[in-house]
């Protein structure tokens, strides 16, 4: 359970809560399971705190800070986190349901069985991130980084991929089956499309013209 001082000095506000975190920068906040639903935390610095299995759904993280925090198994639906800092962030497991990530830095984060379905992720960056087993259904991912990123096993069906950067992406027994704007130039460019669903005609095009990725690395 949450630390109840901590989340009583995030409550005060913005100017509270930012100088406790400048103040005593060794302390690591725990507000696990926290109900912090609808809350404004625009702007707010999360750097490496544990909202475990905390309830952020509608709430606003607008340019908020989240580097290295743990939101393992974290409830986000519909939240706004538009323009924030996620790089090395843990969100395994975590609902992400209708949220809007769009401009928001994933860098390496750890997103491995969370739910996106409906998200707009666009023009966010996700190299090297871990994306594995993801519900990416109907997400938006135009502009999207995801160079290097691990989709392994990830449900894109009817996302849209629309000038997503996909260099060196993995994308071994991904579905990708009704995704919209698939650029074959950028698709050619993926690590691998070993085992993924595809689209027939998108299947007969890499066969013809990126054999290599159909075969297993």
């Amino acid at each position: 359970m949450a630390n109840p001082a901590h989340l009583d000095l995030l409550r005060q506000g913005l100017e509270v809560w930012n100088k406790f975190r400048r103040t005593q920068p060794t302390v690591q906040p725990d507000l696990r399971e926290a109900d912090l639903s609808g809350y404004d935390f625009t702007r707010m610095d999360f750097t490496r705190c544990d909202l475990t299995g905390a309830d952020l759904s509608d709430a606003y993280l607008l340019q908020a800070t989240l580097e290295e925090a743990d939101l393992t198994g974290a409830n986000l639906t519909e939240a706004d986190i538009i323009e924030a800092n996620l790089l090395k962030a843990t969100l395994t497991n975590a609902t992400l349901v209708m949220v809007d990530l769009s401009g928001t830095g994933l860098i390496r984060a750890d997103l491995a069985g969370a739910d996106l379905t409906k998200a707009n992720l666009t023009r966010a960056s996700l190299p090297w991130g871990n994306l594995q087993g993801c519900q990416l259904v109907q997400t938006n991912l135009k502009m999207a980084d995801l160079r290097e990123a691990d989709l392994t096993g990830s449900d894109l069906s009817e996302a849209n991929l629309q000038d997503a950067s996909l260099t060196g992406t993995i994308f071994q027994g991904a579905n990708l089956q009704g995704t919209k704007h698939v650029s074959m130039a950028y698709l050619g460019k993926a690590k691998t499309l070993f085992q993924a669903n595809l689209d027939p005609q998108i299947h007969e095009e890499v066969e013809k013209n990126y054999p290599h990725l159909l075969k297993q690395l």
